[in-house]
């Protein structure tokens, strides 16, 4: 005859102390987790403001390196123009015009007489036309070099001889990005 002889080993109960370590334990590592975790948000967020201050600290640099190279810029071509009208050499600015619009920025340079007629333009449907038809009229009013900033910088400055004005220049400027489209758009 079999008899089942298995031996029934007595249930061990773990301690009540060696519970309360592993209780301890778990809820250590549950304030760890939460703490890595809260410091991780507090970090995100602070990364995050001191990127936004950087790229508006970007951008107001670039804008302020962009109005002082182009103001000195057309101050300078003003005096070529003025030179190539008071001799009469309208194909010469024409060439001036053209050479600068191949640079990387320069949209369209305009010359308006001094009645507002766009007489010498790269963009050659806007010859001939009254200025204030398709562009702001405030920029022919001003006496030195105006500059406005938008999506595209708008700068204008009077040519003038010493008795009077011979006409204004005009330019539209779209700069160049210092930092990645990808993180000027947000």
């Amino acid at each position: 005859m079999a008899t089942d002889q298995r031996t029934k080993h007595p249930t061990t109960k773990p301690s009540p102390n060696l519970l309360y370590v592993l209780y301890g334990v778990i809820a250590l590592l549950v304030l760890g987790v939460g703490y890595l975790l809260y410091r991780k948000i507090v970090l995100s967020s602070e990364f995050e403001r001191e990127r936004s201050e950087i790229r508006k600290t970007v951008r107001k640099n670039q804008l302020a390196n962009d109005r002082q190279q182009l103001r000195f810029g057309m101050k300078t071509f003003v005096w070529a123009v003025r030179n190539a009208l008071l001799q009469n050499k309208a194909g010469e600015i024409n060439e001036y015009f053209n050479t600068l619009v191949k640079d990387r920025g320069i949209r369209e340079m305009l010359l308006v007489d001094p009645a507002g007629q766009v007489t010498i333009s790269t963009n050659k449907k806007n010859q001939g036309i009254p200025f204030a038809s398709r562009f702001p009229a405030d920029m022919l009013q001003h006496d030195d070099v105006y500059f406005k900033s938008s999506a595209l910088y708008e700068l204008s400055a009077p040519v003038t001889s010493p008795n009077k004005r011979l006409g204004t220049l005009v330019m539209f400027y779209k700069p160049a990005h210092i930092l990645p489209d990808s993180l000027v758009s947000q």
